[in-house]
């Protein structure tokens, strides 16, 4: 600041430290599938160029299911190329880009190519002609170069020369045979094959059940006529969502309608969970569900859409991750989703009854937890209908039947309800075991010290009933336990994620600053008064801050080179705590002079 008018000024400094906040442990998302079987509202269309095959889907008041154009030509051809994501510079076939736009096809009119000038190809259509380069286009009138720009360039010189008009397709492959695609076929299909919402933050039982009724109000909407559900029609979408809302309170078809949907296999097993995750002390929690016609598809395959597991992109606070009532090869793709992303935990559930040679997915670095085995939980007065778990071979005999009035639920839900009573009454740092499981009213197998030990070296965590003492978790290990033994426990890997999400956003205000021995200095502060604060709550071991943790970031950590490279270099070490998994007394016959000694 320069100063040339005398007088009194006034300037802030900022010389303190920016505390940096640890962020959310305990926020849960919650996906759950249900069957969906959209009606035919779309015209699948396929194309073949040789080597790959496309598909695109348009409304059948444009094509119908044979591939002719039904109605407005211009609209159909833009509904086309939407459709299959092609641009105006891809087109390969000049003949039938012309001919799409009004030239005829054959006769004296009808566009020519032949040789002009060195180098050139020649374009003719009645008295008109141009030329264009070789390298351009061929003689046969298909477009040979890859250059977008000289694509657009040829196409602005045929509308320049020649009388073209809008685009006139008669059918969805004259356009396709313009992009360089074989029309293939065409069929009956749903512009909307899965059924998504983003997913929404609930707090509580209540919450949760109102957003269930809203949720299955807004796919009574979007898949029946306002007419049939509420006998009046609305201009207003949000006075008929309103109407259909307030209607599954009072009418008794969509009452039972509604439990129908509750009572689906998948619905019921994630509706079950999350209400075991507030019955163990969870909070906040995200909720989201999918309509899909295959179950068993994969939950990670549409990211542009958001589609699945990418449907939790932009919830980032959330730090755990539950998939009830999904198939094995789904909860895989949520482990290896979480081990992508690097901030958040999945919790698995194992199979109902198991052995402790079962198929277990692989864990590089141990962001995910599986859990065996399931609950027995009381029938909800919702539920319609029975409950039809089938296990086959040699485990069927360990299942333990329910009573008349009980049902089988996946353990993720009452899981992350549990690391959340953790979280809030101990820490990250605290192993979510040796923990009460409420709200069950038993297990589906029993599982006792002696089986437990296969389970156990290979990462699964079981939840076992001890006489007097309830239904407890009784495990604290991650999938890692093979792969990398340094991320076998449940809460190191957890403290690491808290850590390290914690020090990224609260340095954030470093990035564009001056990289010089002030910035070091300013961020070795923070981060220190941070895992000061860490270590001060017991989930550090050491008994001093030096045995806990250091943080080095100066000339050494950042050469020349990597400052010129715009990098600013923080090394950081930390010494978390680790469950006392085995606890070991070791006892011996004492004569009163001297220690117990082994000979």
């Amino acid at each position: 600041m320069e100063y040339h008018t005398p007088g009194v000024y006034i300037r802030e400094v900022d010389s303190g430290p920016k505390p940096i906040s640890s962020v959310a442990t305990s926020i849960p998302g919650f996906l759950g599938l249900f069957p969906f079987n959209p009606e035919h509202d779309a015209v699948a269309i396929t194309g073949f160029d040789g080597r790959r095959r496309i598909r695109g889907k348009v409304i059948p008041q444009l094509v119908d299911t044979k591939g002719s154009v039904k109605g407005n030509a211009e609209e159909a051809t833009t509904a086309l190329t939407q459709a299959f994501r092609l641009k105006r510079s891809q087109v390969r076939d000049v003949k039938k880009y012309m001919e799409l736009h009004g030239a005829p096809k054959s006769g004296k009119g009808a566009p020519s190519f032949g040789s002009g000038s060195k180098g050139r190809v020649k374009i003719s259509m009645g008295s008109a002609s141009v030329e264009v380069a070789e390298v351009i286009m061929s003689v046969e009138g298909k477009v040979v170069t890859e250059n977008d720009q000289l694509v657009d360039d040829l196409l602005n010189q045929l509308h320049d020369n020649f009388q073209l008009s809008a685009p006139q397709p008669k059918t969805a492959g004259d356009v396709l045979e313009t992009y360089g695609f074989e029309f293939k076929g065409a069929e009956g299909t749903a512009l909307r094959s899965e059924y998504s919402i983003p997913p929404v933050a609930v707090t509580n039982k209540g919450e949760f059940f109102r957003w269930l009724q809203s949720f299955f109000a807004q796919f009574l909407l979007e898949t029946a006529p306002i007419e049939e559900l509420v006998g009046q029609s609305f201009d207003d979408p949000d006075d008929a969502a309103d109407a259909v809302y307030e209607a599954l309170s009072k009418d008794e078809a969509l009452k039972q309608q509604f439990r129908q949907f509750l009572s689906q296999p998948t619905v019921f097993s994630f509706v079950a969970s999350v209400n075991g995750f507030y019955d163990n002390g969870g909070g906040k929690c995200y909720v989201y569900m999918m309509g899909t016609q295959n179950l068993e598809c994969s939950i990670r395959e549409n990211q542009a859409d958001k589609l699945g597991l990418y449907a939790f992109d932009d919830a980032d606070d959330m730090a755990l991750m539950a998939a009830p009532g999904t198939t094995d090869s789904q909860q895989k793709e949520m482990l290896e989703y979480c081990e992508t992303r690097k901030d958040r935990f999945a919790i698995l559930d194992g199979p109902i009854v198991s052995s402790g040679d079962m198929k277990i997915p692989a864990s590089e670095k141990g962001y995910g937890a599986m859990y065996v085995p399931w609950f027995r939980v009381t029938k909800p007065s919702w539920f319609v209908g029975e409950q039809d778990i089938k296990v086959s071979g040699p485990n069927r005999r360990k299942l333990i039947k329910t009573s008349k009035n009980e049902m089988f639920v996946p353990p993720s839900g009452h899981v992350a309800g549990i690391m959340a009573r953790v979280d809030t009454e101990r820490g990250v740092h605290k192993a979510p075991a040796n923990e009460l499981v409420m709200g069950i009213t038993g297990l589906t197998q029993t599982i006792n010290r002696i089986e437990q030990a296969q389970y156990n070296d290979r990462g699964i965590n079981v939840i076992r009933e001890f006489k007097d003492r309830g239904i407890r978790v009784w495990g604290a290990r991650t999938l890692a336990t093979k792969s990398d033994p340094s991320w076998k426990y449940i809460n190191v890997r957890r403290l690491f994620i808290m850590i390290e999400q914690s020090i990224m956003i609260g340095s954030q205000w470093a990035v564009f600053e001056p990289n010089d021995h002030t910035l070091w200095k300013k961020l070795t502060r923070d981060v220190r008064a941070y895992l000061m604060r860490v270590w001060r709550s017991g989930a550090l071991f050491g008994q001093t801050p030096e045995e806990a943790f250091y943080v080095k970031c100066d000339s050494e950590t950042n050469p020349r080179y990597l400052i010129d490279a715009g990098q600013v270099n923080v090394q950081i070490g930390i010494c978390p705590v680790k469950p006392a998994e085995f606890v070991i007394f070791s006892i011996g016959q004492w004569d009163g002079g001297a220690l117990i000694e082994e000979v």
